[in-house]
């Protein structure tokens, strides 16, 4: 296993306590626990603090990797390269995250895992904080497949890429328990967690789409259509949703929500069902049912195609910067996300699998890519002209793979 000092290595206990004295991390957002009533300055509970949890300074990154022969988990400590094995999942075919916790499908047995990965990142605006706990199974979740995430600090909606969505209470998650929220609507709808709000796309054929508050009420309609809804993403420009019409943009503009269809750029000749990229990033990458490269950037916001034969896997970094991508002959390319020029490229899998296939999970400083038949994940350094800055081996072979702790 090559070892290199990875950016973000967690400070010591004295070194953290100077960072947050030095920092100041002040006022009081969501999630934040209030001070006592008269306690004094030194009995007040820190901002940001999680009960049962070490916080620390910096991001605290794991990967959730499965076997999809063997049915094997581990998660890997991306700080300390620890490997923690969790019980196996037969019949994997699938794998998704929300930041914290890991969703392994089996759609053989109709079933999604929960697995707690016990690293995650709360977004507090200005800042963020970072924390670390124990590492274990939450869950069952019966007669659902579950093949995307959305979140927010009280609710995650699970979508099973055929139109439905399983909303769960996020405090419940956290405490170890799987518990459906009780605002989440019935039937075939996508509901998915935005600004305080459900956006509820209903899945029917006028493509309706509404907005409703957290007890269930319904608050609002949106002035854009949605049919076949299918992946979804959050960013700091909006929550975006793939559909038949193209993928729905949804902002907040004085404490409404406002929606509108950006076209995919073939013209409706092809769709997507999923995005890739850094998370909160506004540029968004995505493989159309064709196989081509789609760009998605929503500071315009805008659609690009580029022409990159025999695509893989993609995935974006952000505004102003590459977008990776993999193609079939293990080749890693960063590209231009205007223009498509290749700005650097390396030899990176011997052999690349098509079901499934590798994935690109990119943080803030680094990518990783799952190679399964050398058994190994290759972390690179994409500010770099994409060096290979570690060789990581779970133990298994990484068939499936998500980051944790972004």
């Amino acid at each position: 296993m090559k070892r290199e000092h990875r950016p973000g290595a967690v400070l010591g206990a004295t070194g953290l306590v100077a960072l947050l004295v030095l920092t100041g991390c002040a006022g009081t957002g969501s999630g934040d626990a209030p001070a006592q009533a008269g306690a004094s300055e030194a009995d007040e509970v820190p901002h940001g603090y999680v009960e049962g949890a070490e916080e620390t300074a910096e991001p605290q990154s794991r990967l959730v990797v499965a076997d999809t022969r063997t049915g094997d988990v581990r998660v890997l400590d991306l700080i300390t390269e620890e490997v923690t094995a969790l019980d196996p999942v037969p019949e994997v075919d699938g794998i998704t995250g929300d930041g914290r916790f890991a969703y392994l499908r089996s759609s053989d047995h109709g079933t999604t895992e929960v697995v707690d990965s016990g690293a995650w990142t709360v977004d507090h605006g200005d800042h963020d904080h970072y924390y670390r706990t124990g590492i274990g199974h939450v869950g069952t979740l019966e007669d659902f497949t579950a093949g995307g995430a959305v979140t927010d600090p009280a609710l995650t909606s699970l979508v099973d890429g055929h139109g439905a969505s399983l909303t769960l209470e996020r405090g419940a998650l956290e405490d170890g328990a799987v518990e459906p929220a009780a605002a989440a609507p019935g039937g075939s709808a996508t509901a998915l967690p935005y600004a305080g709000r459900l956006v509820v796309a209903e899945g029917g054929s006028d493509g309706r789409v509404r907005v409703d508050d957290r007890e269930g009420a319904e608050q609002q309609t949106l002035d854009a259509a949605c049919t076949d809804p299918g992946g979804a993403a959050v960013t700091r420009r909006g929550l975006v949703l793939t559909c038949r019409e193209g993928a729905l943009h949804v902002t907040e503009e004085d404490d409404a929500l406002v929606a509108e269809t950006l076209p995919y750029p073939d013209g409706g000749g092809s769709r997507t069902e999923s995005f890739h990229h850094r998370p909160g990033s506004a540029v968004l990458a995505a493989l159309s049912t064709d196989g081509d490269v789609w760009v998605l950037d929503l500071s315009e916001p805008a659609w690009t195609r580029l022409d990159v034969p025999d695509a893989v896997a993609v995935s974006a970094i952000g505004e102003d910067t590459s977008v990776l991508v993999l193609t079939a002959d293990g080749t890693l390319r960063s590209l231009d996300p205007r223009t498509g020029e290749e700005r650097a490229g390396t030899a990176l899998l011997d052999t690349v699998g098509e079901d499934p296939a590798p994935t690109i999970q990119v943080d803030t400083s680094r990518a990783y890519v799952n190679d399964a038949g050398a058994g190994l994940i290759h972390e690179i350094d994409y500010n770099d002209d994409l060096r290979v800055a570690r060789t990581l081996d779970a133990g298994i072979a990484p068939h499936l793979m998500v980051e944790t702790g972004r």
